[in-house]
């Protein structure tokens, strides 16, 4: 079993990467983060008040297809707040997949790119994934850094019950970082960054299946 969980830590990680490669594109290429939506409420307060109703626009826009992502993924992942491998989230990963191909066809278009890319990781952001008994946010590292943060805090006490988990943040966050910075190295080379993110989450989507399956053997 021990080996089917590095499996899995290995799949949140991959997301994490995933996650981290699509909103730094998005923040080269249209200006807009849409890992979370903090900053993006924030700034339609922002809009409000200085009149810039063009910009407020495209925000709430942005907003509403992150809601729409997360609306969809509970709809393929089916109910339920508890994490299982039997749920749907390959075929949530091989959805996102295509529809980032999708964005090929409108790529003259930022502001239609820029609400595909937030949809998808609304999507991504509505998996609800557990590992031992930690929340894997993987589209943003807010809660991420928060909980990390909070364990060293503990341990600066004395307190080692969750020095474990120290690790594991760690690695998610070293790998949300490791996909922006290969995003803006390949877009630096102008290689085309869209075609290995369809590959990659459509591999990602496989090895959900099969990671499903070595947990199944295993039983």
């Amino acid at each position: 079993m021990k080996r089917v969980d590095n499996k899995l830590f290995l799949w949140i990680a991959m997301l994490s990467f995933l996650a981290g490669a699509t909103n730094c594109y998005s923040i080269i290429k249209f200006s807009f983060t849409i890992g979370h939506i903090t900053g993006t409420l924030s700034k339609i307060s922002t809009g409000f008040n200085i009149y810039d109703y063009v910009y407020l626009k495209k925000l709430l826009i942005l907003l509403f297809f992150f809601f729409l992502g997360a609306v969809v993924s509970g709809l393929i992942t089916e109910s339920g707040r508890e994490f299982e491998l039997r749920k749907r989230y390959g075929d949530t990963l091989f959805l996102i997949g295509f529809l980032i191909k999708v964005i090929d066809v409108y790529k003259q278009s930022e502001l239609i790119s820029a609400s595909i890319l937030t949809f998808l990781l609304g999507m991504q952001n509505g998996l609800f994934i557990r590992y031992k008994g930690m929340v894997m946010r993987t589209t943003h590292m807010s809660g991420i850094v928060t909980d990390l943060g909070v364990a060293i805090g503990y341990c600066m006490r004395g307190n080692f019950e969750i020095a474990w988990k120290i690790k594991y943040y760690i690695y998610i966050i070293l790998s949300f970082t490791s996909g922006g910075l290969i995003t803006a190295l390949v877009l630096r080379n102008e290689i085309d960054i869209l075609n290995l993110l369809f590959f990659a989450y459509i591999f990602s989507g496989f090895y959900y299946f099969w990671l499903r399956r070595c947990y199944y053997k295993m039983k």
